[in-house]
C-alpha cells in the first residue's frame, strides 16, 4: 500500500521492491549508502515501501536501525529486516515435507561434539555452538523462548560433512531441509513477498545474487547494480576478469536487468558479453544540500579529500603530489577526512615527507562536507572506482575535482577544465600541476566553482528515479521476450584462403626453394591469396517465444587481445530452419589491419549471436574435418618451422 508522505512524487511500476545484501553496519563506504539512498528516494518519491533484506547472522540490527534512524537514512515506510532476526520472531507454520522425511522427526545430536551457547545482546541463548576442536561444525538458533528455529552448518564444518540448513516449527521438530543457504532464502523471499504480483528484487552485492540463482519463482524479477570495476590490472574491456565477478558475469543471461553506474562499464560489457538488451544505466544521484545565498570565497590554496583510508583510495599518491605542491606552494594545505587501516602507514608517509605542517589526517569527522563549501578542490587518485559519491558532493559544494582518469566514473562526472581536471592514472606529476593552476588562478577556480554546481544539479534524484523506473520497466517489457535456456553449435565448412591449399598442407612455402625462413617481399600467408574465407552454418537449440530471432544480431570481429581493439567483419547471414542459420565471410587480411595499430600484431576471429537477454559467442578455430598431416609456420626471427601433427 501506497505510504502517505509530503515529497514531490513519481511513478514507478507496481510491485514489492526489495533489496538484499550480506550486511549494513553501523559505519559503512559509499556503495552501502548509496544503496540505502535509492531505497529512500523510492520510498520518498513514488510512495512505494521498500524493503531493505540482510543475511549475516549478527544480532546487530536493533542498533543498525537506530543508527540510520537518527542520521535520516531509514525513513518511514522502509524497513530493514534481517534473516536471523527474522525467524527468531516469527515462527513458520509450514507442514513437514520430504525433504525431512529421513530425519525421523527430530534433530539428530551431532556426533563427537561439544555444546555451548552464545549469548543474544537481549540476554537469551541466541545459538547454540556443536563444536570439535575449537571448530563449529553446526549451530542451533533459538527464538527467545529458547526453542530451536534453524540448525545450520557451522563456519568450521568441512564441506564434505556439513550439516543441512533445517529448518523447525515451535516445537522445534524439522519442517524443511535445504543443502545450502540458497533454500532458505527463497523460504524467506516468498513469505515476505506474499500475495504480490510483481517483485523487483535488486542486489547491489554479486555475492548475494550467487546465493538466491537460479530463479524460483516467476513473480521476481531480478536487477543487479554493480558497483565495481569487474576487471583487473591493466583494466581494458578484455582485461581478466575479477575472480569475485566472474560467476556473475558468466551467467549474465539470467537477470532481468544488469544496471551500471557509468555508460562507459556498460559498453565495455556489451563488448565483452554482447549488446544485450537487458543493460541499464543508473548514475549515483547526489542530494544537493541547502547552499547560503551568498556562496563564501574559497581559501586560498586548501584542498580535501574525503575518503576511507584503503588500498582502493591510493592516498599515498594524493600526498606525494601534494608534497611537490608545497615545494613550489609552501602556503598550500591538504586535509584528508575518513578513518581505516592505512591510517599509520600514511601517517608514517607524511612524516618521511617531511609535510606534516602542510599535510593533516583529520580522522573521521561529521563536519567534513563543510571543508568543501570552502577548498579550493578535492583530490581524488583511486586506483578505480564504481560513480563516487564522493566527488558527487564534492560538485554539489561547488569544490572542483582534481582526479586520476580511472574506471569509471571521473570522467563521466568531470568535464576537464570546466568543474574539474582528469589527468592520466598514475601521473603525479601531473596532479601537482593542476593544484599549483588552481592555486594560482582563483578566478579559474570561481568559474569551475559555478560550473561544478551546475554538473551537480544534473544528478538530483529526479533524474536518478528518472533512470531506475526505465530500468524496472524494461525488466517488466522484457520478461515476454527473455530467452532462459539456450545453446548453439557451430559447423565451419571453410576457414583459410579463398584459394584452395595444396590437400595435407597449411600452407605453401614461400621465396626460392633453398631459403628457409620468410622472403622479404612476401610470407607464406601472401603467397596465394590475401584473402581469408568463412563459411559455417550456426545452430541454436533450446526455447524461445515466438518472433524472438528476427531481433538477433550476429556479428565477426577482429580482436586483438594484447590492445583491445576491435574491427567488424564482413558477415552474410541467411536463415535456414528454426534456429539454422548460415554464415559467409570474405575479406582482405591486410585491410584489416590497416583499422588496428602498430601494437596489434595477432588477431583473433570472435563470432558472437546475441538475441535479447541471451548471448553465444566463439574464437574461430580450426574445422573440425580439416586436420593436415604437416603445418607450416615462423617463429622468432622468422626461422621455419615445419610440424607433423
Amino acid at each position: 500500500m501506497p505510504i502517505p508522505n509530503p515529497h514531490e512524487q513519481v511513478a514507478f511500476p507496481e510491485g514489492r521492491y526489495l533489496t538484499m545484501c550480506n550486511e549494513i553496519a553501523t559505519k559503512f563506504g559509499g556503495q552501502t549508502r548509496a544503496m540505502i539512498m535509492r531505497n529512500r528516494l523510492i520510498t520518498q518519491h513514488t510512495g512505494i515501501p521498500t524493503t531493505l533484506l540482510t543475511t549475516e547472522s549478527k544480532p546487530v540490527y536493533d542498533e543498525v536501525r537506530e543508527v540510520l534512524r537518527e542520521s535520516g537514512q531509514l525513513v518511514e515506510g522502509m524497513d530493514l529486516l534481517n534473516l536471523y532476526e527474522w525467524y527468531r520472531h516469527n515462527t513458520p507454520t509450514d507442514a513437514p515435507d520430504e525433504s525431512v522425511a529421513a530425519l525421523g522427526g527430530r534433530l539428530a545430536e551431532v556426533a563427537g561434539t561439544t555444546t555451548s551457547d552464545v549469548l543474544h545482546p537481549d540476554g537469551t541463548v541466541y545459538y547454540t555452538a556443536h563444536s570439535q576442536s575449537g571448530k563449529d561444525l553446526a549451530r542451533d538458533y533459538r527464538r527467545t523462548d529458547g526453542s530451536i528455529y534453524l540448525r545450520a552448518p557451522g563456519p568450521g564444518a568441512p564441506a564434505a560433512s556439513r550439516v543441512p540448513y533445517i529448518l523447525t516449527d515451535a516445537e522445534g521438530l524439522p519442517i524443511r531441509s535445504w543443502e545450502t543457504v540458497g533454500g532458505w532464502l527463497w523460504h524467506w523471499l516468498e513469505l515476505l513477498a506474499g500475495d504480490a504480483e510483481r517483485v523487483f528484487f535488486v542486489t547491489d552485492s554479486r555475492f548475494a545474487l550467487r546465493d538466491v540463482m537460479p530463479r524460483q519463482d516467476d513473480r521476481f524479477y531480478f536487477l543487479h547494480l554493480m558497483h565495481n570495476n569487474h576487471v583487473v590490472k591493466e583494466r581494458r574491456w578484455n582485461s581478466q576478469l575479477s575472480g569475485k565477478y566472474a560467476p556473475l558475469l558468466d551467467n549474465i543471461h539470467e537477470y532481468d536487468a544488469l544496471v551500471n553506474l557509468t555508460h562507459r562499464q556498460s559498453e565495455h560489457l556489451a563488448m565483452r558479453y554482447g549488446s544485450t538488451s537487458h543493460r541499464f544505466v543508473v548514475p549515483n544521484p547526489v542530494e544537493l544540500p541547502e547552499l547560503p545565498e551568498t556562496m563564501p570565497e574559497r581559501e586560498p590554496a586548501t584542498f580535501v579529500t574525503v575518503a576511507r583510508l584503503e588500498p582502493q583510495k591510493r592516498l599515498e599518491h594524493a600526498i606525494k603530489a601534494f608534497a611537490k605542491v608545497i615545494e613550489k606552494r609552501p602556503e598550500a594545505k591538504f586535509q584528508i577526512y575518513g578513518d581505516g587501516k592505512l591510517y599509520k602507514p600514511l601517517a608514517d608517509l607524511i612524516e618521511t615527507l617531511d609535510v606534516g605542517k602542510n599535510v593533516q589526517l583529520m580522522g573521521h569527522d561529521p563536519r567534513a562536507k563543510e571543508a568543501l563549501l570552502h577548498a579550493t578542490g578535492f583530490i581524488m587518485t583511486s586506483v578505480n572506482e564504481g560513480y563516487p559519491l564522493a566527488t558527487l558532493e564534492s560538485l554539489s559544494f561547488g569544490c572542483p575535482v582534481i582526479s586520476y582518469d580511472i574506471n569509471y566514473g571521473p570522467r563521466e562526472q568531470i568535464a576537464d577544465g570546466v568543474d574539474g581536471f582528469i589527468v592520466e592514472a598514475e601521473d603525479i606529476d601531473a596532479v601537482a600541476e593542476r593544484c599549483i593552476q588552481m592555486i594560482d588562478d582563483p578566478a579559474k577556480v570561481a568559474e569551475m566553482s559555478r560550473k561544478a554546481l551546475e554538473k551537480a544539479s544534473k544528478h538530483d534524484w529526479r533524474a536518478f528515479l528518472e533512470d531506475w523506473r526505465v530500468a524496472f520497466e524494461g525488466a517488466v517489457a522484457q520478461r515476454p521476450g527473455r530467452i532462459e535456456k539456450a545453446r548453439a553449435r557451430l559447423d565451419v565448412h571453410a576457414l583459410g584462403w579463398a584459394r584452395p591449399m595444396p590437400e595435407g598442407v597449411a600452407t605453401r612455402l614461400p621465396g626460392p626453394a633453398g631459403r628457409l625462413g620468410r622472403t622479404q617481399a612476401s610470407s607464406a600467408a601472401f603467397r596465394d591469396s590475401r584473402t581469408l574465407r568463412f563459411d559455417a552454418t550456426l545452430n541454436v537449440m533450446g526455447e524461445w517465444p515466438k518472433g524472438v530471432m528476427a531481433d538477433r544480431i550476429v556479428t565477426l570481429d577482429a580482436v586483438c587481445n594484447e590492445t583491445g581493439e576491435v574491427a567488424a567483419l564482413p558477415l552474410d547471414v541467411s536463415p535456414g530452419g528454426r534456429g539454422e542459420f548460415r554464415l559467409a565471410s570474405r575479406f582482405d587480411l591486410a585491410e584489416v589491419f590497416e583499422e588496428f595499430s602498430e601494437d596489434a600484431r595477432n588477431l583473433d576471429l570472435r563470432l558472437r549471436f546475441t538475441v535479447h537477454n541471451w548471448n553465444w559467442q566463439t574464437r574461430l578455430g580450426r574445422p573440425r574435418e580439416v586436420r593436415p598431416n604437416f603445418e607450416v609456420s615462423f617463429g622468432p626471427n622468422d626461422v621455419l618451422h615445419l610440424q607433423r601433427r
